[in-house]
């Protein structure tokens, strides 16, 4: 099954980029604060085609992959169908050099596709990533060679989940920079203060 998507023209100039919008969040969310970095073309959004119940019915719904209840677990197969699905709307769209933001659900999502689509996507954003989950990924994944630039976020929610996401990473030695989103008073909300980072991080590129 395809995945739909809403598909923003360039605000400014700079590559293409392919949105995951994390559980329960609008996908327009983070199509906004991509475009907000100043740093990004056309926006691409996809729509998280399926979700799970508990007792693993699949329904409609944004979530991209199902969460096994109680631990910090995922359905593999569930996970390794949303990975393939971005690589094949990504190999659908031809975008030129893209790249891909994901939050939560949608950054172990855009990992996977940025590593298994070795070569293609220049640069992933990886927001509030679960380890649990990114260590679930299939083991094509790893397998490839050439892996994108990779910055990991933590913001309030997922910095804890930070380093455990780098150490994985570094065990498949793959680099990746990280920035953690301060919360402490007087410091820039969490949306812009991303944008911001985002921007820089894609600049310096």
């Amino acid at each position: 099954m395809k995945l739909a998507y809403r598909d923003t023209p360039a605000g400014a100039a700079g590559p293409p980029t392919v949105v995951l919008h994390r559980e329960g969040q609008a996908p327009d969310d983070l199509t906004g604060v991509a475009m907000a970095s100043g740093a990004v073309g056309r926006v691409v959004a996809p729509i998280g085609d399926y979700a799970y119940t508990a007792n693993g019915m699949e329904v409609a719904g944004i979530c991209w992959y199902r969460i096994l209840p109680g631990f910090d677990g995922t359905d593999r197969i569930s996970l390794t169908k949303a990975v393939v699905q971005v690589c094949d709307l990504l190999d659908d769209l031809k975008l030129e050099e893209p790249v891909l933001i994901g939050w939560g659900q949608g950054g172990v999502v855009a990992l996977g596709a940025g590593l298994l689509w070795a070569g293609a996507a220049t640069s992933v954003v990886c927001i509030d990533a679960s380890p649990g989950h990114v260590a679930l990924l299939p083991d094509a994944v790893w397998a490839n060679g050439a892996p994108p630039r990779l910055l990991l976020v933590g913001t309030a929610d997922g910095a804890t989940m930070l380093d455990g996401t780098q150490a994985l990473l570094g065990h498949h030695r793959i680099e990746a920079s990280a920035w953690r989103w301060s919360e402490e008073p007087g410091s820039e909300d969490a949306d812009p203060a991303l944008a911001h980072r985002i921007g820089n991080w894609l600049g310096d590129g």
